[in-house]
């Protein structure tokens, strides 16, 4: 058999790549999925000074096929439509020298041209002084359609067919779901930052949520989020000629991604993960390290202390007083936990952690225990209550047994025969062994994990579904709502009857028999976000995630506020 030699085809010759090829590389560092489509338009739309905005999407086929912004803003003057679509056209900056000023979302002038590039778009738009609209249609970047026709105040801008031209990009895109949970998500954010502005969302002509402008930030996170908004509380802080306002969470209040965690600056939202984290250490132990809490954070900064223009697509962001801004956000957070009323807080957890294990403090009967033998009845540890679990630590992510990983190791491990010493706060067995050796055991995790060995052992058993009595209403956000049909063959697989029950409400008639007596409706939610971080696809998902996993994520979501973040221990 001959071997084939690969020769490495000739270098060929430096030269400039045509206009259309152009368009398409610029496109796909704005526009990668159609979220970042919706972004845009509704940023130029704030910055039309519009009072109401309406995002409508259509689907097909299992895919976005029309989105349609509508704004009552300035609109764009006739002489002035051809050109906002060219490369680079922005009525915001004039030189480079505007960046240290500029108070707009945009600035760049990419995005209508990056749309145009891989799309069909028709604009329609009338300033407030015309008599008449224009209406003008560009498909692929190519003009199609440039005519007067009537139409009222402001611009509407229809994109169909996305990524027509750049069909390897569509074969990344994640479900229908997915994708119009990520644009509910991001309007969400958007009517959180500005609550002057009437925002209007649609699919398919159903409506999903609206605003109402002139409203104040607490009215709008109520609206959005009527589970979460008693617990929420005012942040506000100043440092010279920087500010912060915005609500963040009270510590019982966490989430399993930062799906809920809004940040801009200067009305643009941003991704941060230094602000993030000056966030997690102003609650310092109150939440655990593996959690986030809920947040609004807007940040007023002078524009020359921020550079914006780092990426395309402006999500990111660097600060000349990082520190000091940082130290503001710090300072702010602790004062609001400070002023809020966490002392009936700390009541209610430790009498909830009390219920968790009904084990008395004094000391009983010196009796020897092992693994064949029974505790004591007085000290038995009953079955953790819902409360119990989600006001206390989250052990099992805090304890790491290293059955697999101890040197020298051999055969299964066991505890020796211990005896009986006392309990420490609601949640620690003391115990000891015949050789004077002290064991110090959390029981919350022990209880965790003797569920999880449970569920390894059942895993190639058939799942078994318990019927609720009373069943469980989930009311969600519409993103929220919206990701739930893409996971319901996983929850289904897993033992829940969930069913929809009216507009982003669900009604959870049955869970699997190992979770026992939970049934709050925060334990499915969370398991939920859990399974769909990291824009996992559900049938993804369905093939790596077996019972064991899934559970042990719902037993992690489940377990309630930690008191540290370290490693924990066993």
């Amino acid at each position: 058999m001959t071997n084939s030699i690969q020769v490495s085809p000739a270098i060929q010759a430096i030269q400039v790549l045509d206009d259309s090829t152009v368009h398409l590389i610029a496109a796909g560092e704005v526009v990668d999925r159609p979220v970042s489509i919706v972004k845009e338009l509704v940023e130029n739309a704030i910055d039309a000074m519009s009072s109401r905005i309406t995002v409508e999407l259509t689907t097909s086929h299992g895919a976005i096929s029309r989105i349609r912004i509508s704004d009552d803003g300035t609109g764009i003057p006739s002489d002035q439509v051809s050109t906002a679509f060219l490369p680079h056209a922005t009525s915001k900056i004039r030189t480079g020298d505007d960046l240290h000023s500029c108070l707009t979302l945009g600035f760049r002038g990419e995005a209508l041209a990056s749309i145009a590039a891989v799309s069909y778009v028709t604009m329609v738009t009338k300033p407030r002084e015309s008599a008449t609209a224009i209406r003008f249609r560009i498909t692929g970047g190519e003009v199609v359609e440039h005519t007067e026709t009537g139409a009222p105040d402001g611009t509407s801008i229809t994109v169909e067919e996305v990524f027509f031209n750049t069909p390897a990009r569509r074969k990344f895109l994640k479900s229908l779901q997915t994708e119009v949970a990520h644009i509910s998500s991001m309007l969400e954010s958007f009517a959180c930052l500005y609550p002057a502005i009437t925002f209007r969302y649609l699919v398919n002509g159903l409506e999903r949520f609206s605003t109402h402008g002139g409203s104040d930030l607490p009215d709008i996170f109520r609206a959005l989020y009527p589970a979460d908004a008693g617990m929420m509380i005012p942040v506000r802080g100043m440092d010279g000629n920087i500010r912060v306002t915005g609500l963040v969470s009270l510590p019982k209040l966490v989430k399993q991604n930062r799906q809920r965690f809004f940040i801009a600056v200067n009305g643009r939202l941003v991704q941060s993960p230094a602000i993030i984290s000056a966030v997690k250490r102003a609650y310092g132990s109150l939440v655990p390290g593996s959690t986030w809490p809920v947040a609004v954070l807007m940040l007023e900064i002078p524009p020359a202390e921020v550079d914006a223009n780092i990426h395309p697509t402006k999500r990111e962001v660097r600060f000349s007083a990082e520190r000091r801004i940082l130290d503001l956000i710090v300072r702010a957070v602790r004062r609001a936990l400070d002023d809020a009323d966490l002392l009936d807080l700390r009541a209610e957890t430790i009498e909830e952690q009390t219920s968790l294990c009904d084990i008395p403090l004094q000391e009983p009967d010196r009796k020897i225990y092992g693994s064949g033998a029974a505790m004591p009845a007085a000290g038995q540890v009953r079955e953790a209550t819902l409360a119990g679990y989600r006001t206390t630590s989250r052990q099992l992510l805090q304890t790491r047994l290293q059955e697999e990983t101890q040197a020298g190791f051999q055969g299964d491990m066991r505890f020796p025969e211990l005896f009986w010493i006392g309990q420490a706060d609601g949640t620690y067995i003391i115990a000891g062994d015949k050789s004077g050796a002290l064991f110090l055991i959390d029981q919350h995790a022990a209880h965790e994990r003797v569920r999880y060995d449970q569920l390894k052992q059942k895993e190639s058993m058939q799942l078994k579904t318990q019927e609720l009595i009373a069943p469980v209403v989930l009311n969600m956000s519409p993103s929220e709502a919206g990701l739930l049909p893409s996971v319901l063959p996983v929850l289904a697989d897993e033992g829940f009857i969930i069913e929809p029950f009216g507009q982003d409400t669900w009604c959870v008639r049955g869970v699997p028999v190992v979770l026992g007596r939970y049934e709050d409706p925060e334990t499915v939610k969370e398991l939920i976000w859990t399974i769909l971080s990291g824009d996992e696809e559900p049938v993804r998902l369905k093939e790596q995630g077996s019972q064991a996993r899934c559970m042990q994520e719902c037993s992690k979501g489940r377990s309630g506020a930690d008191t540290g973040t370290g490693d924990g221990h066993n």
